[in-house]
């Protein structure tokens, strides 16, 4: 056709129709770039569901966890309390008085091993960890969510340093003294109930109360729920569709 047009001397038609190939050309080019373009958002939306699904399971699995921990640190706080105030109600020095009080003896004992046990946070982060050190982490498309993975070091990072603090004085202050002090085989050992009523063990009751406290105090203040929350729901299928 192009051969005859020209022939015929017809220019002007020939140019029209080498136009007209031209932009057939062009617009098959667009439309199969817009096709490959769907097809790696297809691929791209696919790969970051399976990363917010890994997510999602990790951080179901902290709140989970920490939850646990918040209330066993509870119940610790509470028993700490309580067996301050009872030893307050006991005097040494006068048996009789204690008389009225011996069925606190059971109460004491029953507190004591709440007191001193200790149970750590040990998040899943290997998904984040992934995410943040790989280029994956732009499949992440919801801003605030970003931000929350980006931040979640830091803010547990804060928690466990006071967590580690506790600990620490557990096993560093408290754990020796109290294998040193106290003979496990003598329970009615005039001696164990002197090192029970010391000052230095009060003084130990006293510390682990500030430690769980601040434990407890500081999972809200630091924003580490708040934070797990956040990532459990923008990773929920339903929100982020």
């Amino acid at each position: 056709m192009r051969r005859s047009l020209i022939q015929k001397n017809q220019m002007a038609k020939y140019f029209k129709y080498a136009i007209g190939e031209i932009l057939l050309v062009v617009i098959g080019i667009l439309i199969a770039l817009q096709i490959n373009n769907w097809n790696e958002q297809k691929k791209e939306r696919s790969k970051e569901q399976a990363f917010l699904k890994e997510i999602n399971l990790d951080f179901k699995s902290n709140k989970a966890q920490l939850d646990s921990i918040i209330s066993f640190n509870k119940v610790s706080l509470h028993a700490a309390t309580r067996l301050q105030k009872i030893i307050r109600t006991f005097d040494l020095n006068n048996p009789q008085r204690n008389v009225s009080n011996a069925h606190f003896a059971d109460s004491m004992r029953f507190y004591n091993r709440l007191v001193w046990r200790n149970k750590s946070f040990n998040p899943k982060n290997g998904t984040v960890e992934a995410l943040l050190n790989s280029s994956s982490f732009d499949l992440i498309k919801n801003d605030t969510l970003r931000r929350y993975l980006i931040s979640w070091k830091d803010v547990l990072q804060d928690y466990l340093e006071e967590e580690q603090f506790a600990v620490n004085f557990l096993t560093n202050e408290y754990g020796p003294w109290a294998r040193a002090s106290f003979d496990p085989d003598l329970t009615d050992d005039p001696e164990n109930t002197k090192t029970f009523f010391s000052k230095r063990h009060r003084n130990f009751i006293n510390q682990r109360i500030g430690d769980l406290h601040n434990n407890i105090s500081t999972v809200e203040e630091e924003g580490v729920v708040t934070m797990i929350n956040g990532i459990v729901r923008l990773t929920e299928p339903k929100n982020n569709d």
